[in-house]
């Protein structure tokens, strides 16, 4: 059995702008798991445990998905903390993609592997990026105080050319991801 998910990696310019926009909010001294560096990335679906001798038939699906989907960008712009109001639970990036080609695909997956067995989400697809999950209340109003004024940053475009099938395995230190096939857009 391996966890799988189905994500976007990011190029390094956005990666850098999202730690460093970490490092400032940690100055907060707030109970936040930070998203590692090397872990931070857009899911498009979350599949669980999957077991091994399905995992080649996930890939070749998804390539075969991803491949009707012509290449796209979103943009990264701006950080949130979610639920807006209330207990606050997730410090998330914002994506943008005016082309609808990110909700195509996600709807073309969802189909897909639903079809398969997968549980379907029963929310609707925002796409994000987590970059730390609050653990408790320590210094919330503070945090998302300085959440807030990273509201209209603008972390840079990221181009989608490819949907990487990854393995999750949970340790003591955090996951570590393992890209198990690179699915490319476009025929």
């Amino acid at each position: 059995m391996a966890r799988t998910f189905l994500a976007v990696e990011l190029d390094e310019h956005i990666v850098h702008g999202l730690v460093q926009a970490q490092r400032s909010l940690q100055d907060v001294e707030a109970d936040v798991r930070w998203v590692e560096r090397e872990n931070l990335h857009l899911t498009v679906k979350f599949l669980g445990n999957v077991r091994d001798e399905e995992i080649l038939r996930i890939c070749d699906v998804t390539e075969a998905i991803v491949g009707e989907i012509d290449p796209f960008d979103f943009s990264v712009d701006g950080l949130t903390s979610a639920p807006p109001l209330g207990q606050m639970r997730m410090i998330w990036a914002r994506i943008t993609e005016p082309s609808g080609s990110l909700q195509t695909m996600y709807e073309m997956i969802e189909d897909a592997f639903s079809g398969m067995g997968f549980k379907r989400e029963n929310r609707l697809f925002h796409p994000h990026m987590t970059l730390g999950r609050v653990k408790s209340g320590q210094h919330v109003k503070q945090l998302r105080s300085a959440v807030t004024g990273f509201a209209d940053t603008e972390f840079g475009i990221q181009g989608v050319d490819e949907l990487v099938v990854f393995s999750s395995e949970l340790t003591r230190e955090g996951p570590i991801y393992s890209p198990l096939r690179r699915a490319p857009l476009g025929k």
